[in-house]
C-alpha cells in the first residue's frame, strides 16, 4: 500500500496523493506565497521528518565514535602547538590544555544539540568534530603566520 508523501496516511491502489493534501495543493495554486512560507510549508511535512529520522538512525554508532576521537586528536594538536612545541606532546600543559578545548567545542556541540532539540549523540559527536576541525584550521593558519614573522626577523 502506498503512502501520501505529505503526510503519510495511506493510499488506496494508484493514487499519488489523499483527497486532504490534492485539495489543499489545488486551493493554493492561484495563491503566490512568500519564500518563508514555502521554505517553512516544506519542513513541516511529517514524512520529510520521517526521511530526515531514519537517514541519522542508519549511521552507524561506531562512525560517532571516530568522529569524537577524530576531534580529540585535533583538540589535542591545537593545545601542542599552542605551546609552540616546547612542551612535550603528553606533558601537564598541554594534556590540560586540550582538556579545556575539547570540554568548550563539546559543550558548544551539546548545547546546540539541546536547544535544536534533537537527541542525538550521533548529531552532537559530528558536530564536535566539525567544532574541532574548524578551531585547528583557525589557530594552524595563526601559528604559521606568527612562525614566519618570527623566522623573517
Amino acid at each position: 500500500m502506498s503512502q501520501c508523501p505529505d503526510c503519510g496516511c495511506d493510499l488506496p491502489s494508484f493514487q499519488t496523493l489523499c483527497s486532504k493534501c490534492y485539495d489543499a495543493k489545488s486551493a493554493e495554486v492561484g495563491r503566490s506565497k512568500s519564500i518563508l512560507e514555502s521554505i517553512w510549508q516544506s519542513r513541516s511535512t511529517p514524512r520529510r521528518w520521517q526521511v530526515i529520522e531514519d537517514r541519522i538512525n542508519a549511521q552507524p554508532w561506531w562512525l560517532a565514535w571516530c568522529f569524537a576521537v577524530i576531534g580529540l586528536g585535533f583538540d589535542w594538536r591545537c593545545a601542542f602547538e599552542w605551546f609552540a612545541g616546547k612542551s612535550p606532546f603528553y606533558s601537564e600543559p598541554v594534556l590540560g590544555r586540550a582538556l579545556l578545548i575539547a570540554l568548550t567545542c563539546a559543550g558548544i556541540a551539546v548545547l546546540i544539540v539541546w536547544l535544536t532539540r534533537e537527541s542525538r549523540w550521533r548529531v552532537a559527536s559530528t558536530l564536535f568534530l566539525i567544532f574541532s576541525l574548524s578551531l585547528y584550521r583557525l589557530l594552524s593558519n595563526h601559528w604559521i603566520a606568527c612562525r614566519a614573522a618570527t623566522y623573517n626577523c
